[in-house]
């Protein structure tokens, strides 16, 4: 336990550093606050909700104010006039919609939601049409608000036009709008049914307009390798399909959408994807896949693959006791097959005093919170913030912080976060938030499963306790409280979505700690706006 407390406060120690850094090094890129800048922030979501530091909601108000000036400067009426699904929504994606989930009474934030929200489902006069009712498909795999590509080249569904769905459904959380809600249920069930009937085998890396699936061997053209994102596979991968998938969050689109309607048609699209996952818990780069697995377990709370989780767990190597090296290849490729690879992808070692170096075995972050989450055995969370402390030091001594381009896999926020094939999901958002407070993605907003207030009052986890939670899945969950300071420690804490929200109050003595029931009762399609 002392450990595991230790490794936390390294952890949490090293996010607050590597803000300060940031607020002084990392100014606006290239494209002056637009693009994907502002998801290099990602990994301080969680961080605010154990810390509270206010500190991280400036930095947070002066990516925003940078995102609004672009929007202003480069858009048209809210969004890019010419461009393609991929890089068209990420500015809207992932950092706007969590940043409402802490301030969702911004009326500048709520604007930039909306405007680029109101296009998906032709809402807005003189704008394009990008949405075909009659065949509910998307016109063209290039959508803006001046061009929509309507040509043979582009007639197919990618794994990016479920980004749309997160678009809508943030709008929907944040303007309360029914309209959005009702489209997102409808394509959303169209592609969920495209995937179900895919049948048995490797899911398609995209589909025509026909409904067909179209499979890597079998892309002819260089649009269509675009498309399908093969720069990012490596020829005969069968993972290529689920990889796109999840690199554009479809895992968390369904799970959303199921939670609201409680239609099994999600639940059997999302199993689809993360079946074939479970032999790639132990792979060290399968952040997003191990992620993946466990918010399907929790949300859809299905239990039926335990069986073969555990006993892919039961070959996790043994803790490593080297140090780490961090390695970039020469040359900028993909290597191997599975999920939560990258060219530009950082690869890590294990030191030996010869100066040699060893793949790493250890696995992701993630992988080790589901363990922990699973059996309730300490040593996996303290593995799991030990990994994610040592490499954000590491990354924070020698890289940079990636605001310029925060897709990229060797920066600051690569390591925290995760690249751009990894929807969120690296070594510090992989167990920080979901082992703390149990965080899942909600409607794309970061939601805690419980919440707790220092003796003053302010809503933040005591840098002396450590707290641990195990989700209620087919049952009551956990939560353990540890005071690893010197003192006696009082605070407050209460389940979330619990029926009895009331606060419970608790005092710790050093050393001391205390295990309680997590007994929410919460109807699974019952998201609370």
């Amino acid at each position: 336990m002392r450990e595991c407390y230790e490794y936390y406060l390294r952890l949490r120690t090293e996010m607050t550093r590597w803000l300060e850094q940031s607020i002084w090094m990392d100014g606006p890129g290239p494209h002056g606050g637009g693009e994907d800048e502002a998801n290099y922030a990602l990994a301080w979501f969680p961080h605010y909700l154990v810390t509270g530091d206010k500190e991280i909601l400036k930095h947070f108000q002066r990516l925003l104010a940078d995102l609004a000036r672009w929007v202003d400067t480069e858009c048209f009426h809210g969004y890019p006039p010419d461009a393609e699904a991929h890089h068209g929504p990420e500015p809207f994606l992932l950092f706007l919609p969590r940043y409402l989930g802490l301030v969702p009474e911004d009326d500048v934030a709520k604007g930039l939601l909306e405007d680029a929200a109101h296009h998906i489902g032709n809402w807005v006069e003189d704008i394009p049409p990008w949405y075909d009712y009659e065949k509910d498909r998307f016109r063209s795999y290039y959508l803006g608000t001046h061009v929509v590509r309507e040509d043979d080249r582009y007639a197919y569904e990618v794994a990016e036009h479920i980004r749309f769905i997160h678009i809508a459904l943030a709008a929907y959380r944040a303007l309360n709008e029914e309209r959005y809600l009702d489209w997102a249920l409808r394509y959303g069930r169209h592609r969920a049914r495209m995937i179900v009937e895919a049948g048995e085998g490797p899911l398609p890396v995209l589909w025509d307009f026909n409904g067909r699936g179209v499979y890597e061997s079998e892309l002819t053209t260089r649009e269509q390798r675009a498309m399908a994102g093969s720069e990012h596979h490596v020829p005969g991968d069968p993972s290529a399909g689920v990889e796109n998938l999840l690199a554009s969050g479809a895992i968390y689109a369904f799970g959303d959408l199921f939670m609201l309607s409680g239609d099994e048609i999600f639940k059997q699209a999302a199993l689809k994807i993360v079946e074939p996952l479970i032999d790639e818990l132990l792979d060290p780069y399968a952040d997003p896949g191990a992620a993946a697995v466990g918010y399907y377990r929790w949300t859809f709370q299905d239990d039926s693959l335990d069986d073969r989780i555990r006993e892919v767990l039961k070959g996790m190597p043994p803790e490593p006791n080297s140090e780490l090296a961090m390695v970039f290849p020469q040359e900028r490729r993909r290597r191997e097959p599975g999920v939560g690879k990258r060219s530009d992808m950082i690869y890590w070692g294990e030191w030996s005093d010869d100066g040699s170096v060893r793949p790493i075995c250890e696995p992701s972050t993630a992988a080790l919170t589901l363990a922990y989450q699973m059996t309730g055995e300490l040593r996996f969370a303290k593995r799991a913030l030990k990994s994610a402390a040592i490499r954000l030091m590491m990354a924070r001594r020698v890289l940079r912080g990636g605001r310029e381009h925060a897709d990229m896999g060797g920066a600051i926020c690569s390591v925290a976060a995760g690249h751009g094939r990894n929807w969120g999901q690296g070594a510090v958002t992989g167990c920080y938030g979901p082992l703390l407070l149990g965080t899942r993605e909600i409607l794309s907003n970061v939601i805690p499963t419980i919440e707790v207030r220092d003796a003053e009052g302010k809503a933040r986890l005591p840098e002396e306790i450590l707290s641990l939670v195990r989700p209620p899945i087919k049952g009551p969950g956990e939560v353990l409280f540890f005071n690893g300071g010197e003192r006696s420690i009082q605070f407050s804490w209460r389940e979330r979505d619990a029926k009895d929200r009331d606060w419970r109050s608790l005092t710790l003595a050093p050393d001391e700690w205390k295990k309680f029931p997590l007994t929410s009762t919460a109807s699974p399609y019952d998201i609370s706006l």
